[in-house]
């Protein structure tokens, strides 16, 4: 260490003495700095183990068997009872003293289908305007007054029905009750409101464009239905016919349809029929019952009498959206229930088409099928999103499914298991009050009797393969789909075409007019 200084020599010390290479001490005999003899420590021999009786707990028997499985547990719906207002309302009460909470659900029995062919988005825009301004209250006051009782209210609709919902504490019922009679009742359709709602509804219409599914569902259904038909046109509109509409044609379509005798209302909580009737009578004392007119819709015109390709070109699209679909079923049709089971091994759960395309080949990440249901036979549909170079393939594997389902009968263990899931599942339809109010729904809108709930999965049950195979054969018609490919079309037309004709359509679904070469333009 000499030659360094004091501070390193020390460091250097300690570094050796932590790392044990330190130089042993002198031993009398040994030279300086030569290596000690190190002590080498014999290897420990393992202990002999001690000899022992096998020991067994008096419940290993027990342990090694599967516990018998129980009684097959059955589900009860919760009661309800009807009664009708002075008016004409007809409430559904059911009543749930677990929690200090009401939830109401007021079903206007008019939706989209009642929109005139040259204004589409009527129904939901008049719902939506309710909340925006009353005749005594803004729509900020409405959103303040309603934020401060803790309660949530909201609008909507649907092809069949537009609605009004309420959940509130119970002890703030009666304030709660006011502001949604008083919205239900006296909407303003404040012209400067109108206004604000519709040009975020344009905005959002035109943001349609840039999502292939979308534009894929709604094209499908404009080819299915014709632009004639309520049904051919988005739910919640298109740019022209939105920007026609004025504040005079909600008003109009509200005095028309917004009628007590056309409504139903579905109250689910801490409440009893006692204490609530005479409240509703008062909140809805000065709603008066009217004629309602029928709205009966034309015949599906859209082109399906012959299967085709409707090709919407989405330039570099790295994915397809596959959209492969025909007329369905209307939902008091007495094959609701076959069609539910057949759908879902079809495609309406993880069944064949995910199997096949999802597992199977790895061309996409899901692929269903719905049938939607209404009043009049709704769209079926089966598709998904597809990696481009496979949109053909694809096309043709659920065209395959289709054929299969129709001409073989479906295995026992997929009808068990679809079976099963249907009525496993049917209980959590009632897990909340919300849930409930949305299934005593159905049953105003579409006049099915009370005891239509406790047989809904008994008419599941009695589902065979016989009747999934009739079903399938009626409603999956491979002779006349519209099939409908959003994707990059100087990649995909020529594979496709070797499926069936293809036709051209913009992003609205109307076909694509094409010029003769040579024509001026105009």
């Amino acid at each position: 260490m000499k030659g360094l200084p004091w501070w390193i020599a020390f460091l250097a010390a300690l570094v050796g003495a932590a790392c044990g290479t330190s130089p042993a001490p002198a031993t009398p005999g040994t030279a300086v700095g030569a290596r000690a003899p190190v002590a080498v420590a014999a290897e420990p021999q393992a202990m002999p183990a001690p000899s022992t009786p096998d020991r067994q707990t008096p419940d290993a028997p027990f342990r090694q068997l599967a516990p018998a499985p129980g009684p097959e547990p059955t589900f009860t719906p919760p009661h309800w009872k009807r009664f009708k207002l002075k008016n004409g309302l007809e409430v559904f009460l059911v009543e749930f003293h677990d929690l200090p909470l009401i939830d109401f659900n007021l079903m206007i029995k008019t939706g989209g289908a009642a929109n005139p062919p040259d204004r589409a988005g009527l129904a939901d825009l008049t719902a939506n305007m309710l909340d925006e301004g009353t005749k005594t209250r803004s729509a900020l006051e409405i959103a303040d007054q309603i934020a401060a009782l803790g309660a949530t209210l909201s609008t909507g609709g649907t092809w069949d029905a537009s609605n009004v919902s309420l959940s509130t504490l119970t002890k703030n019922l009666d304030p709660a009750l006011a502001i949604f009679a008083d919205v239900v009742q006296n909407p303003a359709f404040d012209a400067k409101e109108f206004g604000r709602v519709r040009d975020n509804l344009v905005t959002a219409i035109a943001r349609r464009k840039d999502s292939p599914p979308t534009v894929a569902t709604l094209a499908l259904t404009r080819i299915l239905y014709g632009a004639k038909h309520p049904y051919g046109w988005p739910m919640a509109g298109s740019d022209a016919p939105i920007k026609k509409l004025t504040p005079a044609d909600l008003r109009a379509f509200y005095d028309a349809n917004y009628r007590p005798n056309n409504a139903a209302l579905i109250v689910a909580g801490d409440t009893s029929e006692a204490a609530l009737r005479a409240k509703l009578e008062a909140a809805f004392k000065p709603w008066r019952a009217r004629h309602v007119g029928a709205h009966k819709l034309p015949a599906p015109a859209g082109a399906t009498t012959a299967t085709k390709i409707y090709l919407i070109d989405k330039a570099d699209a790295p994915q397809s959206s596959i959209r492969v679909g025909l007329v369905g079923i209307e939902r008091q049709s007495p094959d609701y229930f076959p069609v539910t089971v057949m759908n879902l091994i079809f495609g309406g759960g993880f069944y064949r088409l995910d199997l096949n395309l999802r597992e199977g080949k790895g061309w996409t990440y899901g692929a269903r099928s719905t049938f939607d249901s209404r009043r009049t036979p709704g769209p079926f549909s089966a598709g998904g999103e597809f990696v481009a170079p496979h949109s053909a393939d694809s096309v043709a594997e659920i065209l395959k499914e289709l054929t299969n389902i129709r001409d073989s009968d479906v295995t026992d263990a997929e009808i068990s298991r679809a079976k099963d899931q249907i009525i496993k599942s049917f209980p959590a339809r009632f897990a909340t009050r919300a849930n409930v109010a949305a299934q005593l729904a159905e049953l105003a809108i579409f006049g099915f009797p009370d005891s239509y709930v406790a047989d809904y999965t008994r008419k599941i049950g009695a589902v065979t393969k016989d009747d999934v195979r009739r079903v399938a054969r009626k409603y999956l018609d491979p002779g006349r789909l519209a099939i409908v490919v959003v994707g990059d079309r100087k990649s995909i037309e020529a594979p496709l075409a070797k499926l069936a004709p293809v036709e051209l359509r913009d992003l609205e679904g109307d076909p694509i007019a094409l010029v003769a070469p040579g024509t001026p333009p105009r």
